[in-house]
């Protein structure tokens, strides 16, 4: 029932996610991490903000300047705490090919 109300929701924009990816998000998680260490994820995620600031200094929207500074924040908490979460729950296979 639970992944039903999660298609729902996803529903709404379109989630790219094939229906093995959504049954398990870790593997998706862990090929991501694999392809892009976490440091370079940081790394990438601070020249996007960057650029971000860069562009819309012109604008000086206050408001939207401090979302985006909570949401590059956020972002990158929650990136790190998926790389923790997929590590903690790699595959055994994933841990295999890595050796």
């Amino acid at each position: 029932m639970k992944m039903k109300k999660i298609k729902k929701q996803l529903n709404y924009q379109p989630s790219g996610l094939t229906a093995d990816q959504m049954e398990n998000p870790v593997r998706l998680m862990s090929y991501f991490f694999a392809d892009f260490p976490i440091h370079e994820t940081r790394d990438n995620l601070w020249e996007l903000y960057k650029a971000w600031i860069y562009h819309s200094a012109a604008y000086r929207d206050e408001d939207l300047t401090k979302n985006m500074m909570c949401f590059y924040t956020q972002f990158l908490e929650m990136v790190n705490a998926c790389y923790v979460y997929a590590e903690m729950t790699k595959p055994k296979k994933m841990i295999d090919e890595t050796n």
